[in-house]
């Protein structure tokens, strides 16, 4: 498979799983809705940061992900909210096409973050209080150009193993997400 087509084949193969997230995730028009959403993204982020703290990067990989922990404790301490602990998962991310379909649903969340961004600004969240996190995943679109080469250029690809893990991360949020919104039932 060209490198090129890989980022395309990717977003067909976890098209529903992306949608379900969206739809879950939704659109918060009030502080309590926006604070269900950060618990939500916290205890997903940890989750993946904690197991991206196991790998070993392969050689030549000068590419690394944008983390978010300290940002989103930030974020929580502002809106009264418990600061995430550091949470691991039992994914395996030794496997280079596992670890590049982890990434590609980490780092393409970059992109979403531009629109959640500007809604969390009009309930007077930015960079400053509440949205750090929002601010730095959507200041650059040079984090996700860059995660693309890598994602070209990756020897050995497979996309079956990229899209189901693409598929896994997608599920493992939408679990956060789902199990936040039934605590707030």
């Amino acid at each position: 498979m060209a490198g090129s087509e890989r980022r395309f084949s990717l977003r067909k193969r976890t098209q529903t799983a992306h949608e379900r997230l969206d739809a879950s995730v939704g659109s918060f028009n009030t502080v309590d809705e926006y604070r269900r959403y950060l618990t939500s993204v916290s205890t997903f982020r940890a989750a993946m940061e904690g197991a991206l703290k196991h790998v070993v990067w392969p050689a030549g990989w000068s590419w690394r992900p944008i983390t978010l922990a300290k940002s989103l404790n930030r974020d929580a301490i502002d809106l009264g909210l418990p600061a995430a602990g550091d949470a691991g998962h039992d994914m395996d991310l030794t496997d280079h096409s596992v670890l590049l379909g982890a990434l590609y649903v980490l780092e393409g969340s970059t992109l979403g973050a531009r629109v959640l961004c500007q809604r969390a600004a009009a309930l007077g969240l930015d960079e400053a209080f509440g949205a750090r996190h929002l601010a730095i995943m959507s200041k650059d679109i040079a984090q996700w150009q860059s995660f693309l080469v890598l994602l070209d250029e990756a020897s050995d690809f497979d996309i079956e193993r990229a899209a189901t893990s693409a598929n896994a991360v997608f599920a493992l949020a939408l679990q956060c997400f789902e199990s936040e919104l039934l605590v707030a039932d």
